[in-house]
């Protein structure tokens, strides 16, 4: 057995799955990623950059090898990815939420997060709320973006048994919102019984100035024919609460308002506790976008001054030929808001959003950094390896005008224990871009190569790896 076919051993079935078929066309921004499953997303901006948490979907899929339904009950990581001009994204790699490994062992399950971040004592905390499957409610704090997170209550912030929690069905689902003034604000809930027009399963919290505790007794909140998904935003003056209709069938049903299945509807108010007043929906369900109908779980958010709207869909399962279905990947697209402050009906594409801005290679880049792969598998580390020779991933809109030298060089980091073998840098295109630097890589951790700037000053850059070769980073010096 050669090098490589023994180092192929140590990847998953699922991660050469989806390196090999989950794939995307040149002109697509969506699914964000596309070489794990992810699902309800939560959206942080700080520091001119994109960070979007969410649902480990993937993790089921590996236990289940796609042979069953999502059933969501191995999943106690959530994943983090970050972008400077949402379209070439980094995985930042996961968090250990719940279990024996994770922050927060008194929890089972890490489903749909929440997050936002708050000066505490002089110093920016970041905040990571989590549903512990459908019972509860936890919190993470960290310095850090990407962590590491810890427990600091070692319990659920919300659980069953507290005040007025009786009727809300599912407990989870949170979305998190700092105000202004710097108060926190919570909300949760969904689900229904018999009564499923007015469930009255959605709650509302102000949260204490430190972030992991109730300044008041949760306030149930009607948001007509809700089922899940929390979301909260802030605009103007106006407080929007987002969610996700139920599935309940509408035959011989009389309503007002009624409202479509599995839709995005929202309500406003001036004050963040409400009440809150029904306005309509906004977001078509994924199912007349994409063909593949499901529930959703959105964020909406606001980076250099345009609103954006993250949900997930589940139409790339399908093209993995998985005998069973729920795994679902990231989507974003534009989000409009009337002059009124409404919000339209709006569609989803897998055009998806134009890149904010350009990428700079002159730092260094994590080799898990792109907006589309193809026989690319991305390890558990972050490291790039290739499934077949000549895989590769894309990087869209680069910026050579700035080089930092007239001759520069490329340098790659690369992990130790493999035999060796060569990545290929090349501008505009895959067939026949010009090829800009290629690195030999033997069995040594770094390797460098001359580096040519392309004709154009801003193009797509193709990454290709060929051999026994675990790309670890790159840069341009």
């Amino acid at each position: 057995m050669d090098s490589r076919e023994e180092s192929l051993k140590r990847f998953t079935p699922m991660q050469k799955l989806m390196a090999e078929k989950a794939t995307k066309l040149p002109a697509e921004n969506n699914p964000v990623v596309l070489h794990k499953f992810n699902a309800d997303p939560a959206v942080l901006v700080y520091d001119d950059t994109v960070y979007i948490y969410c649902t480990n979907d993937f993790q089921q899929a590996e236990f289940s090898l796609g042979k069953s339904d999502n059933s969501y009950d191995k999943i106690n990581t959530l994943n983090v990815f970050s972008s400077k001009d949402l379209v070439n994204w980094t995985d930042c790699g996961i968090i250990k939420v719940a279990g024996p490994t994770g922050a927060a062992k008194w929890a089972k399950n890490s489903w749909a997060p929440a997050i936002c971040t708050k000066k505490i004592n002089g110093k920016d905390k970041f905040f990571l709320y989590f549903a512990d499957s459908a019972n509860g409610i936890g919190v993470l704090s960290a310095d850090s973006p990407t962590g590491p997170f810890e427990d600091p209550i070692g319990k659920a912030l919300v659980s069953r048994g507290m005040p007025t929690i009786d009727g809300v069905y599912w407990l989870f689902d949170p979305a998190v919102f700092v105000d202004d003034d710097g108060t926190g604000y919570i909300y949760f809930g969904g689900g229904h019984q018999a009564e499923f027009i007015h469930p009255k399963s959605a709650r509302c919290a102000k949260l204490g100035d430190d972030m992991i505790s109730l300044a008041c007794d949760p306030i149930e909140m009607d948001p007509p024919f809700l089922f899940e998904d929390s979301g909260i935003n802030k605009f103007g003056d106006t407080y929007y609460y987002s969610y996700c209709t139920n599935w309940q069938s509408r035959d011989g049903v009389v309503a007002d308002p009624m409202l479509p299945i599995a839709v995005i509807a929202y309500m406003t108010s001036k004050n963040p506790l409400g009440p809150f007043e029904f306005k309509g929906y906004t977001l078509e369900n994924p199912g007349t976008m994409f063909g593949a109908w499901g529930n959703n779980h959105h964020w909406i958010f606001t980076f250099r001054g345009k609103n954006y709207i993250a949900y997930h869909a589940q139409y790339v399962e399908k093209t993995l030929g998985l005998e069973k279905g729920g795994y679902r990947h990231l989507i974003i697209n534009d989000f409009e808001i009337n002059e009124d402050g409404s919000w339209p009906i709006q569609k989803g594409s897998k055009a998806g959003v134009e890149q904010s801005g350009t990428f700079n290679p002159f730092t260094t880049v994590p080799a898990a950094t792109m907006c589309s792969s193809r026989n690319m598998i991305v390890s558990a580390r972050q490291t790039l390896y290739a499934l077949k020779d000549g895989a590769y991933v894309c990087i869209k809109g680069v910026d050579f005008e700035k080089r930092p030298s007239t001759s520069p060089i490329i340098k790659i980091e690369v992990a130790e224990g493999h035999k060796g073998g060569s990545v290929e840098f090349r501008a505009g295109n895959l067939a026949n871009g010009e090829v800009l630097a290629k690195v030999e890589v033997g069995e040594e951790a770094t390797a460098t190569a001359p580096f040519t700037a392309p004709a154009e000053k801003v193009t797509d850059l193709y990454i290709v790896i060929s051999g026994d070769v675990e790309l670890v980073d790159w840069i341009i010096q």
